[in-house]
């Protein structure tokens, strides 16, 4: 009996130090198990925008924009200093600048919403909305998820039509358009609206385009479906 608890010590020691050595070589690297992972994998699972100031201040802050979601996604996830419960949750980033600085943001979470939104504040993540929908400026999007086939149009022949019409052949040619100049409309989305959070793109099927095309859309099973589609035109 002796020799079965000396041996069960050892085994418990030779678990414990790695476990511990694991957390120190994997923590960031891809285990999903760890909480701060989890919660960035959903972060990254989302579409993230930055409105005009908070895209500033990541330049100003020295990074690239690829550089800036490599290095969050890096981060630590202070869970302290979060919004953890309730339906619109908030997250605090901890990380350095190419300079050394430590720093830190917050990314938010609502529920049912596919969009999560970097914001730079000295509040607390209990006082921060979880959105800056007052924004007069649309809003940059920094990640799109891979998802070749990401927002679909509603079945609505309606919509089918008004959709060509305006060159855009189909929910093919809607995505590449959406990933290649689409802008989050933060005036004209409604994220705290429950159960299904209305999220509003704007994009042009052309650089020379002075119509804007609008598309109001939810996140339903995993993908995004454009229920509205309109227009505004440019008079110059």
């Amino acid at each position: 009996m002796k020799d079965f608890f000396r041996r069960l010590k050892y085994y418990g020691l030779g678990f414990g130090i790695g476990l511990i050595m694991v957390m120190a070589l994997f923590d960031n690297k891809g285990c999903s198990w760890f909480p701060s992972n989890r919660v960035k994998d959903n972060l990254f699972s989302r579409m993230i925008v930055a409105n005009a100031s908070s895209f500033d201040e990541i330049k100003e802050q020295g990074f690239t924009q690829a550089g800036f979601l490599k290095t969050v996604q890096a981060g630590t996830v202070d869970f302290g200093k979060s919004k953890k419960q309730g339906l619109d949750k908030v997250y605090r980033i901890d990380y350095e600048t190419p300079k050394g600085k430590k720093v830190h943001c917050f990314m938010t979470m609502g529920d049912e919403s596919f969009m999560t939104e970097i914001i730079f504040s000295n509040k607390k993540a209990t006082q921060i909305a979880p959105t800056n929908s007052d924004a007069e400026l649309p809003g940059k999007i920094l990640f799109f998820p891979k998802n070749e086939f990401l927002f679909y149009m509603d079945s609505s022949s309606v919509l089918t039509e008004k959709m060509k019409s305006l060159g855009i052949k189909n929910d093919k040619e809607l995505n590449r358009l959406i990933r290649k100049n689409g802008l989050f409309d933060f005036s004209r989305s409604y994220l705290l609206q429950h159960p299904k959070p209305v999220h509003c793109l704007q994009f042009n099927v052309s650089q020379t385009s002075k119509e804007t095309i609008f598309v109001k859309c939810i996140w339903y099973k995993d993908k995004i479906k454009v229920y509205d589609l309109s227009t505004h035109t440019l008079d110059f």
